[in-house]
């Protein structure tokens, strides 16, 4: 009997008797998570989910061993300050806590022994962080991981603009949508065609001179009513640069997921 999981990186379109084949195997499951949400007036809303889900994916191809499967997403992430602006739709702290938690534990629950989380929206890290220890102190073998970060000393090298790093709707989030949305890209160029590069919004009303930012304090970046709503350079992005960005993310990350496979972690006592 041939292995008829391994046709595939897509957990969605496997079959309960292929799953149980694939866990059986060492195969790791990935979810991915992003955000519906404002991304300024360039970028579809759903932009975090589907950079997050589609490098993933790649990336899981890309992975030779372990088998890489991909959850189907959840749509929605923790993004209330954002939820000034039609379009955004956030899930409370408590919600999308509780959403992790029950995949994880139910993936534990029927066999898989080591799970990880790609992130695609920075709203969601604070609270990853937060249910990942909480779940690992009890024995659960699961992490996370940005989708952008292991390849980022690689990508920061074709990144264009005025700018440095991830932000939002910024001049890397809008190449790689400009790559991965083709039919979209004539849109989205007519739109970032004229905005200044922009540097992350005060904490303060008004601009206003900001202590906390200084202190290495923070409180939630709110994108209020009014808000250009997007942070970095977006003008700058072109396909080319989204492709060569693809191309170094995905790279870095199928070698994240087989060293993250491979590592003997310090899980708690279940």
């Amino acid at each position: 009997m041939t292995d008829t999981w391994r046709r595939t990186n897509e957990w969605g379109t496997l079959t309960r008797a292929e799953i149980a084949s694939a866990r059986d195997a060492g195969a790791l499951p990935v979810l991915t998570v992003g955000a519906v949400e404002q991304h300024a007036d360039h970028l579809p809303v759903d932009t975090d989910c589907l950079s997050a889900y589609q490098i993933a994916l790649k990336a899981a191809a890309r992975c030779a061993s372990p088998h890489v499967l991909v959850l189907p997403s959840p749509s929605f992430g923790f993004s209330p300050h954002h939820r000034a602006w039609p379009g955004t739709i956030t899930l409370s702290l408590e919600t999308f806590n509780g959403l992790i938690t029950d995949v994880i534990e139910s993936l534990h629950r029927t066999g898989f022994k080591r799970m990880l989380i790609v992130n695609g929206h920075g709203g969601n890290q604070g609270p990853l962080t937060s249910t990942c220890t909480a779940l690992a102190s009890r024995g659960i073998e699961v992490a996370y991981v940005n989708y952008m970060s292991p390849g980022q000393k690689q990508w920061l090298e074709v990144l264009p603009g005025a700018t440095r790093g991830v932000a939002h709707a910024c001049a890397y989030e809008t190449s790689l949508q400009l790559a991965l949305r083709p039919a979209e890209a004539e849109r989205i160029a007519a739109k970032i065609a004229n905005l200044p590069p922009r540097a992350g919004p005060s904490y303060a009303a008004g601009n206003a001179p900001d202590p906390i930012r200084a202190a290495g304090g923070y409180f939630a970046p709110i994108f209020a009513a009014g808000d250009v709503g997007y942070v970095g350079d977006p003008a700058a992005s072109t396909v080319a640069a989204g492709e060569a960005m693809i191309e170094a993310t995905v790279a870095a990350l199928a070698t994240f997921f087989a060293d993250f496979a491979q590592t003997r972690l310090r899980a708690g006592t279940p």
